[in-house]
């Protein structure tokens, strides 16, 4: 998900008081409060992307950016007429409604990429120096598989066809199985080379992490791992492996967060180190993979969902960990960029685990999605808390920031009315305005879900 260098939101209990005065150093973004000057109520919604607003399914909002003229970018899934799944891209304004000069003022939505007829999603986007939109995801193909799609967008929201001719590139059987390729983030070099992560099947039980690199045009580019592909597997012991989030670093080295398997049905949250050609940076933990379980002590299943660099380049990561009673808890680790092992001036221990259902309901997970860090350094996580959205500030030393929401957490339910669940998958920090974005979903009264855009000050 997950654009780099920005960092949190999300929303506000209605019941929060009072802030506490802020510690110093002063984050930019020192309140938290709901926007109210955003649509007048801090948070907008839509559905039925794919059906011209008269949808009944589900939209969903997988992920966000704010582009040169402060539109907030959001790609995801609207649920068809049909019954499949189309991406959908919004582009809101400043003000917090539809932008007019994306698309005649609509979403943008797009099936059959692969030639499957079926569903097609987005996962991530990155926009570029000219506000064009990169897309990365997937779509079924005609023999019901997924292929991993890039789409490329201009900034007035119609596919731009200096990418494969047609604004769409798919590809598939990155690891050999023939089966499912899927696209989950996407990050983009000053020169236009894309790169992708996601996952491919081995075979029909045997998962890896993969890297795509594409050139502008939108054919591999062999100077990477000598075709263009670069796969992971059994980084813990087990099979599957999947890559969630994708960065380059200052020296253009490639660091990407996911999953990986150990025997018997558990998994390690993952952090691999590739060189710029595609090799596996030996310096990183001594095998260009970090792996780690058990951080919120259930040594079950630990995942990582995002990840982002600080200004001396040392690695955040976000995602959860199953503990001893099974649920999940929201996790940030920290690494050193210098040996890729775990900081443990974080928190004494590297990493930082919270759980917020012992005071409201021990039976629900929470998690972290999305991370970023804010320009007083400040580590900012979206995700999912007692099943609404959720947003963390943490401090550089590995503690929750009280300064922000006088707790150091924003909780809200209910944007789309639906008084149920409401989740948050990506996060955009805007330290010049001191604007946080989120965007998720929630449930609205008919009990399907509305893409959901939370902004805070």
């Amino acid at each position: 998900m997950k654009i780099i260098l920005t960092t949190l939101f999300i929303l506000l209990l209605s019941s929060c008081g009072i802030d506490k005065e802020p510690a110093i150093p002063i984050s930019s973004i020192a309140g938290g409060d709901l926007d109210l000057s955003y649509n007048s109520t801090g948070f907008f919604t839509h559905h039925g992307a794919a059906n011209n607003g008269g949808g009944t399914g589900d939209d969903e909002g997988l992920d966000i950016s704010v582009d040169s003229e402060n539109r907030a970018v959001i790609v995801g899934y609207s649920v068809n007429a049909s019954g499949n799944k189309d991406l959908a891209v919004w582009r809101i304004t400043e003000d917090g409604v539809f932008d007019p000069d994306f698309n005649g003022g609509e979403p943008f939505t797009h099936d059959n990429a692969a030639g499957g007829n079926d569903d097609d999603f987005g996962n991530a986007v990155f926009i570029g120096p000219s506000d064009e939109i990169y897309i990365t995801g997937a779509s079924r193909n005609g023999a019901g598989n997924f292929d991993m799609v890039i789409w490329k967008l201009t900034s007035s929201g119609a596919l731009d066809t200096s990418l494969s001719s047609d604004g769409v590139y798919t590809h598939n059987n990155a690891a050999g199985g023939n089966l499912h390729d899927q696209g989950n983030d996407i990050v983009v070099h000053s020169n236009g080379y894309m790169f992708v992560t996601g996952f491919s099947d081995q075979t029909a039980t045997n998962r890896d992490m993969a890297i795509w690199k594409v050139a502008p045009p939108g054919f591999l580019d062999t100077t990477f791992s000598s075709d263009g592909i670069v796969t992971a597997d059994g980084s813990a012991g087990g099979e599957d492996d999947i890559g969630n989030s994708i960065i380059l670093d200052a020296n253009n080295e490639i660091l990407v967060a996911g999953r990986s398997d150990r025997p018997g049905n558990v998994a390690d949250m993952a952090v691999w180190k590739f060189s710029s050609l595609g090799a596996p940076h030996a310096g990183f933990n001594g095998t260009g993979v970090f792996t780690q379980n058990s951080a919120a002590g259930g040594n079950a299943f630990d995942t990582a969902r995002d990840l982002v660099l600080d200004e001396v380049g040392d690695i955040y990561v976000t995602g959860y960990s199953r503990n001893v009673a099974n649920n999940n808890d929201m996790v940030i680790w920290k690494l050193s960029a210098s040996t890729g092992t775990l900081d443990q001036s974080f928190n004494s221990t590297g990493y930082y685990v919270y759980n917020i259902v012992p005071a409201v309901n021990a039976s629900v997970d929470d998690t972290g999605e999305a991370i970023a860090i804010d320009d007083s350094g400040n580590i900012m996580v979206v995700g999912t808390g007692n099943s609404d959205v959720a947003a963390w500030r943490i401090t550089a030393e590995g503690v929750l920031d009280t300064s922000f929401n006088a707790d150091g957490i924003f909780l809200h339910d209910a944007a789309a009315s639906g008084f149920a669940n409401d989740f948050g998958y990506g996060i955009y920090v805007d330290n010049k305005d001191g604007l946080l974005y989120m965007t998720g979903s929630s449930e609205n009264p008919a009990g399907n879900f509305d893409m959901a855009v939370w902004r805070l000050d």
